[in-house]
């Protein structure tokens, strides 16, 4: 039987800011945080909050801010990684640890490698999915020397599959319209499955600076795309149009308006040079037409200089491959605990009956 999903809430002592978050398990079983990125919500996490809470992990998935019933901001610079680290160690503190097993997406991996090269003490391992180490928090200046110029030449494409974060950067209120206008048809869009055919192709976020705006521009008319169609049930669909009602789009926008200060964060702040010596896992998914871990290696080059235990594997999957392949993302955790981390689970007493 799986472990029920509960909901709590935390205001971190120092910034007094709320969070709601989502657990699963036995509260003394080791702790496994998950952090989500854009656009979602805690419950976008539920296949691995219900598969690792049967393994007797302790699951915390926070809504991130600008997301669900955590708070929100009008001023972009509160999304700055460096304002964001210090609450989810606070967060951990309150969850009466010192250290946790970091699951993070998309978005979620920004806070996760900046909480990792900053504070390695509170990561007993961690795990990214889609987007590799040294990439999103070091800014787009990075990101836009990845980029596959046989793909995207820079004639044509100058920002590559970049190119939807310049155009927030210049007008991220007619991104926050866009998305407001119709969040029930445009989050099924964004949320649509990955395929093969796509996946080597041009992104659709390489095209957003052309179109004034996502799925071919404000103007365009928005297909209502069949939710069968998407990798969502009703549960998380229903869940993320309704913090879109509660928070508007701006929180969302914001995560993108930090290059810099993140960048200078990154760079000035972390740690032995940014070098991870924690176990780290990478999960590509293959099918990922904008984080192309699986077939630009530029992408994961700075991963892998910097991570001195690094493990990766490939899904056949879309960029939100923890909710279309499941199963594979959650037993590739598992199974890299057991090798990695295996002092931490099964523990000691399992181990030697293993």
């Amino acid at each position: 039987m799986s472990a029920p999903i509960t909901s709590h809430t935390f205001t971190a002592p120092t910034s007094a800011k709320p969070y709601t978050y989502l657990t699963a398990g036995p509260s003394d079983g080791p702790l496994v945080i998950l952090l989500h990125g854009w656009p979602a919500v805690a419950l976008t996490w539920k296949p691995q909050l219900l598969s690792l809470s049967s393994l007797g992990f302790y699951c915390v998935a926070p809504d991130m801010p600008g997301y669900g019933g955590t708070w929100t901001s009008d001023d972009p610079s509160e999304f700055a990684l460096e304002k964001l680290v210090p609450d989810l160690l606070e967060l951990l503190k309150s969850l009466g640890r010192q250290d946790a097993l970091w699951i993070g997406h998309d978005w979620g991996c920004g806070p996760l490698y900046a909480l990792a090269s900053h504070h390695p003490e509170a990561c007993r391992a961690i795990v990214g999915i889609s987007v590799p180490y040294r990439t999103l928090e070091l800014g787009l200046p990075t990101l836009l020397d990845l980029i596959d110029r046989d793909l995207y030449p820079e004639s044509e494409f100058p920002w590559g599959q970049w190119d939807y974060q310049v155009f927030y950067e210049r007008d991220p209120k007619a991104i926050d319209r866009q998305f407001e206008s119709n969040p029930a048809k445009n989050l099924k869009l964004v949320y649509s499955r990955g395929s093969a055919q796509n996946a080597r192709g041009i992104a659709r976020t390489a095209q957003v600076t052309k179109h004034k705006g996502w799925f071919g521009g404000p103007d365009a008319p928005t297909p209502d795309l069949p939710l069968d169609k998407t990798v969502l049930d009703q549960e998380i669909y229903d869940a993320l149009v309704a913090g879109v009602q509660r928070n508007g789009w701006k929180g969302a926008t914001a995560w993108y308006l930090n290059h810099a200060a993140n960048r200078k964060y990154t760079l000035e702040k972390s740690v032995d040079q940014g070098v991870l010596k924690m176990p780290v896992l990478f999960v590509h998914t293959e099918y990922d037409a904008v984080c192309q871990t699986a077939h630009n290696p530029k992408l994961v080059q700075a991963m892998r200089d910097h991570c001195r235990d690094l493990t990766e594997f490939v899904i056949q999957a879309g960029h939100w491959g923890n909710l279309e392949c499941p199963e594979e993302v959650n037993s590739g955790i598992a199974s890299w605990v057991l090798k990695s981390v295996r002092d931490w689970w099964p523990g000691p007493e399992l181990k030697s009956r293993l």
